[in-house]
């Protein structure tokens, strides 16, 4: 994980999801932060992080795939 995510205060409500197992995003509010691309698997620039799309692939997550990250995954 970048460190930019990684800086990101644990209060502004982000909750890690996943794309059927793949890829990894940050949902924050009713917007998707693609961290690593669920179809590529390239880790994302922040520009693309942040615009919820993969700069490397133009892949954009539907938001009904996300699947919150289980406990045991979470790093």
């Amino acid at each position: 994980m970048s460190a930019w995510v990684r800086e990101r205060p644990s209060s502004d409500g982000a909750t890690e999801v996943t794309f059927r197992g793949r890829g990894l995003a940050l949902r924050a509010g009713g917007r998707l932060i693609l961290l690593v691309c669920p179809l590529c698997s390239q880790r994302n620039a922040q520009r693309g992080a942040e615009r919820g799309i993969c700069e490397w692939c133009a892949y954009v997550p539907s938001p009904e795939e996300a699947e919150l990250v289980s406990p045991l995954e979470q790093r």
